[in-house]
């Protein structure tokens, strides 16, 4: 039988990264569970549950972990790796430039773009893609969400958006009619930011060549444009600038055909005018 301590750490997720480097440093330094909780000062369950997978530490057990065991970073770093395991396969690299981003177009033709969502539709939409997800991971990725909306939004020089937003995503209810007023709530909202500018595409527009997905460009600080292209739990990244051209050509004529500003606000004010009242009954 191989020595446990020899497996290969590279074919591990990051959950049992972080369950294995915890009991490794605990090892090294002669600690025990309930040592290494009391540094922290959480439960020694809490210790137990995370060199068990039951549970994620958060950034500030990361960060205590870190600090207490001198680990410099490790553990926040396995933590973001592990967030990153929260996003599509294929949309990881591109999603890790959102940040660089100066301009960032996006078209959804089955909801509310990501960088858009409140808690509660990130969830509902999350459950009901993936219903065998417990309410802890689903919670997880939504907060991902949220983290990634601070990073693009919350940072000292954010980019321009570009939202398109099938109409058919704004009739459809996610989760409960509760859920949807307060998410198109939101989304009035960004009315008042210059840098973000949404449009909805009517259901008497043209057929578009992204039903069913959704379309995804970054325009990067440094030069040159990426695309990503997802549909049903799937993503796809291009970088290829034949391609890519072709892409934005796609989404200036799904933009072109898209109603104005002022007139997407009406759709979306009546859309939720509908829910409050559906609600009240």
């Amino acid at each position: 039988m191989a020595d446990a301590q020899h497996v290969d750490e590279s074919a591990l997720g990051p959950d049992a990264m972080i369950a294995r480097r915890l009991k490794f440093h605990r090892a090294r330094l002669g600690l025990s569970q309930r040592e290494v909780a009391e540094m922290i000062g959480y439960p020694q369950s809490y210790i137990a549950r995370i060199e068990t997978m039951k549970q994620r530490p958060s950034d500030a057990v990361a960060a205590a972990l870190d600090e207490k065991l001198g680990t410099h970073r490790e553990f926040t770093d396995l933590l973001e790796m592990a967030r990153s395991m929260l996003i599509l396969p294929g949309s990881r690299e591109t999603v890790a430039k959102e940040t660089e981003a100066e301009r960032i177009r996006v078209f959804n033709s089955s909801g509310i773009p990501g960088l858009l969502q409140t808690d509660e539709y990130a969830r509902a939409l999350i459950r009901k893609g993936l219903p065998r997800e417990s309410n802890e991971e689903i919670a997880e990725k939504a907060a991902e969400r949220l983290r990634r909306q601070a990073r693009v939004f919350g940072k000292e020089d954010p980019p321009f958006y570009r939202a398109v937003i099938d109409e058919a995503a704004l009739a459809r209810p996610v989760g409960s009619k509760k859920i949807m007023t307060e998410q198109l709530r939101r989304l009035l909202t960004y009315r008042e930011n210059p840098l973000i500018r949404i449009q909805v595409l009517p259901f008497n527009s043209f057929e578009h060549g992204m039903q069913g997905g959704s379309l995804f460009l970054l325009d990067l600080t440094e030069g040159g444009t990426i695309a990503l292209v997802e549909s049903f739990r799937t993503g796809h990244g291009i970088e290829s600038p034949r391609e890519v051209a072709e892409y934005e050509e796609l989404f200036e004529a799904t933009q072109m055909a898209a109603l104005s500003e002022k007139a997407s606000s009406d759709v979306v004010l009546r859309y939720l005018k509908e829910y409050e009242h559906e609600s009240d009954d």
